[in-house]
């Protein structure tokens, strides 16, 4: 999967990003960066697993989005104070493309196209996050949070009803906005259904139909 820079620059400047920007790795269950940090530029993810995230008053974990290959990370701290206003942290040892935000900001001045794209990526992350779900039933929920997990990270190569990678059962939780029994009576729930098989921590989606009339 192509990045944003790939899919929407010339290659000219392709190669200009290709020059500037630097590679780092985090390894697994490290923080990319923390809420308040000052923001020097963008992360795209060329091979890993993170998730968008903050604290609130509670100490409770609030997910906002899952990332993986090729996508955005940093995003959110343009402009304003110029700080990050969540944290980021990997899932597994992340390989991460580093853009500095002068390099960035060139960009968008110069590739209209980018910057037109861009601006859609905001708005649908922007309409996602304002999507009320609390009004549903915990199980429906929970059925969109398996479909967003397997949206985001896919389904392992051998057989495409296997998540490639199952996020932990707490951040189901934060993301369905529930407890984590919740989660585990109802992904047995839906076991017992012959929706979803679990084994272990990996779920297996036996009728996508019903998971999907679920999550709707």
């Amino acid at each position: 999967m192509d990045s944003f820079f790939k899919q929407f620059c010339s290659e000219e400047w392709i190669d200009f990003i290709e020059f500037h920007k630097s590679i780092v790795t985090i390894p697994k269950n490290n923080i990319i960066f923390h809420k308040n940090d000052t923001v020097k530029g963008l992360y795209i993810i060329e091979q890993g697993k993170v998730k968008v995230f903050d604290i609130e008053n509670n100490d409770k974990e609030k997910i906002f989005r899952l990332a993986g290959d090729a996508e955005i990370l940093g995003h959110r701290g343009l402009g304003g104070d110029w700080k990050y206003p969540i944290s980021a942290k990997t899932y597994e040892d992340t390989k991460l493309s580093f853009i500095p935000i002068n390099i960035f900001n060139i960009i968008t001045k110069t590739n209209p196209d980018f910057t037109y794209q861009l601006m859609m990526f905001y708005a649908e992350e922007l309409r996602t996050s304002e999507t009320k779900i609390n009004h549903l039933q915990v199980k429906n929920r929970i059925a969109r949070a398996i479909l967003y997990n397997k949206k985001v990270f896919g389904t392992t190569k051998h057989d495409n009803s296997v998540l490639a990678y199952t996020i932990p059962r707490k951040d189901y939780a934060s993301i369905a906005n529930t407890t984590y029994e919740s989660v585990i009576r109802t992904l047995k729930e839906l076991s017992d259904e012959k929706i979803i098989s679990t084994n272990g921590k990996s779920i297996q989606i036996l009728n996508p139909d019903a998971l999907q009339q679920l999550a709707e």
